[in-house]
């Protein structure tokens, strides 16, 4: 048998952006290949205290974190890369002065700008999720202690580019601005990002192009799409950039699509 790689998004992919809801259907795949010796990563835009619950839920422990900021196999870090102390208060007084609702993503913690925020009902929703798996502080941009590895905004869902991104973009030419959707905008570090880890990974392991698999939805899937994985799964519901580099779309997420896809490409039995 030969070994494969495989790599997950979670939201959108293995978890359903609406119900937000994992189908067991993708929990028995998963620990399927894992059981058959397969390499399995979590690959997403969520930093390590997002992801703990996923792994334990998929009993895995590997993962390309933060867009590719960390890297963890057999809870061993390969990578890590996070913003300097100096430039993280650069980065909060840029956003303090804008008045942008920020999202500071931390390995530990989340942390989130000043209430009252600009988007309160999306801002607060949000943070009553992520609160439920991970340590979060809100009115954080004050505090000067904690170092993290990216951030997101969110802007007025609809309508016109709030101005406020370009001078964000051009004052943070050290970092890849990723429109998500919705108004929602997330910046990774420049130099790293998910498709980087599945090479490096790839050449890690040994693992030919023809036995890396990815899975993803979203726009900021993309790079792990331009990768050298020669399989690339679109989920049912997924971003259009997608498309001109998947090799196979499957069902959406709450219709089973991981199992179908793995099944249809004959990596697990029907």
């Amino acid at each position: 048998m030969n070994q494969k790689l495989f790599f997950f998004d979670v939201d959108g992919t293995l978890v359903d952006d609406k119900s937000k809801e994992i189908p067991q259907s993708a929990v028995t795949a998963i620990r399927s290949l894992r059981e058959a010796g397969h390499l399995v990563y979590l690959n997403s835009g969520r930093t390590l205290c997002l992801l703990e619950y996923e792994m334990e839920r998929f009993g895995i422990s590997c993962a390309v974190c933060g867009c590719g900021t960390e890297i963890i196999a057999d809870g061993n870090v390969l990578l890590e890369q996070r913003i300097s102390h100096e430039r993280g208060i650069e980065l909060r007084e840029l956003l303090r002065e804008l008045k942008l609702d920020a999202i500071l993503e931390a390995q530990e913690a989340i942390y989130f700008s000043d209430r009252p925020f600009e988007n309160e009902a999306l801002m607060e929703k949000l943070l009553k999720y992520v609160s439920g798996f991970a340590e979060t502080e809100v009115n954080a941009l004050e505090d000067r202690s904690f170092l993290f590895d990216k951030f997101c905004v969110q802007t007025v869902p609809g309508g016109k580019k709030d101005p406020r991104i370009e001078t964000l973009i051009r004052e943070t030419p050290d970092f890849e601005g990723i429109a998500r959707g919705r108004g929602f905008y997330e910046f990774v570090p420049k130099g790293f990002s998910k498709g980087k880890a599945v090479n490096l990974l790839m050449e890690r392991f040994s693992i030919a192009p023809e036995d890396c698999y990815v899975f993803g939805d979203s726009v900021n899937d993309l790079t792990m799409f331009q990768s050298k994985a020669a399989h690339r799964i679109a989920m049912g519901e997924h971003d259009r950039e997608l498309e001109a580099y998947a090799s196979y779309i499957t069902d959406k997420v709450g219709a089973d699509g991981v199992a179908k896809a793995l099944r249809a490409l004959q990596v697990l039995e029907r």
